[in-house]
Order: structure tokens, then C-alpha cells, then sequence
């Protein structure tokens, strides 16, 4: 059995080919995230929420062109290219949904698990086994919902500065 594990892990090792010296390829791709032509196909009236180097702003796109984004919060808004950190799309709604997902999810194990404990009742062991669940199951859903819609953690990165 210990010649056969042995075997097992050395024979990838002992079978892979020899390495060639890399040729030089075409430089890389800029990283994830910080394509600017991302930016330039969202459609106009799309939420953005902009991270500039001096200023961080919710507003709705008006317009992209090469160096600059126009957008509006009250009012017009121009901010150049060189200044964006970061723009992001809410996703407030997945958010919260998730969020509920995880926490009912989470709830209902928990108050599945105390459930069934000590509870030899009149009705037999685990009686209330179903409702505790699902009472802890809603809790932790209206929780997890609450949680996911405030901090709406499924936002897009769309541009990061490079």
C-alpha cells in the first residue's frame, strides 16, 4: 500500500516534460478591473458609485469619452480620468437576497440545533423541532437581509485605476 501512495504522488513528477525556456510574449494585459472601455459601454442613467482621489460620490452616468466621465448628482459633474480610483455598480437588491439566503440558512441550522435538546415533551423527543427552526430561520434571514442591503457586498468593480 505505501509502494502504491508512493507511486501515486512521484508519477506526475517523473512524467512531466522538461521545461523550454520562455519565449518573449506580448506584454500583459492590464490588470482585472482597470479596463477603462468597461467604463465607456455602460449604458447612460447607470448607478455608478465613484472613488476619486479626492472625492467619493453616488450619481447616474451622462456621458464617458477617452479621458473624462460626466455624471449627475444635483447637477453635472466632470471628473477626469487621471482622478478616478475606482467605479463600482451597486447591486443593493442581490444583496439584500443573499444576504437573506445566508442568514435564514444560518438561522434555520441554528435553531434546528436547539431544537433538539432536552425537549422530551408531552408530544414526544423534538417536539417543537420544526417551529424552532423556522422561527430562528426568519430571524435570520430579516437579519442577513438587512445586513446585505446596508452594506451591499455584491457590488461590481467595473474600473480600478491602474
Amino acid at each position: 500500500m505505501r509502494t502504491f501512495l508512493i507511486a501515486l504522488v512521484l508519477a506526475p513528477a517523473l512524467s512531466a516534460p522538461t521545461q523550454q525556456p520562455s519565449q518573449p510574449s506580448a506584454p500583459a494585459p492590464p490588470p482585472a478591473g482597470s479596463n477603462w472601455q468597461h467604463v465607456q459601454a455602460l449604458p447612460i442613467g447607470a448607478s455608478l458609485d465613484i472613488k476619486a482621489k479626492k472625492s467619493h460620490l453616488k450619481c447616474k452616468l451622462k456621458s464617458v469619452d477617452a479621458d473624462s466621465l460626466t455624471c449627475a448628482q444635483g447637477k453635472e459633474i466632470v471628473l477626469q480620468r487621471t482622478d478616478i480610483l475606482t467605479i463600482k455598480i451597486p447591486h443593493r437588491g442581490r444583496s439584500l437576497l443573499v444576504g437573506a439566503a445566508i442568514g435564514g440558512g444560518a438561522g434555520t441550522a441554528i435553531g434546528f440545533a436547539a431544537g433538539t435538546s432536552g425537549n422530551d415533551g408531552f408530544f414526544g423527543p423534538n417536539f417543537l423541532r420544526g417551529a424552532i427552526a423556522a422561527i430562528f430561520g426568519v430571524g435570520g434571514g430579516l437579519i442577513g437581509g438587512i445586513a446585505g442591503g446596508v452594506t451591499d457586498f455584491t457590488r461590481s468593480t467595473i474600473y480600478k485605476a491602474p
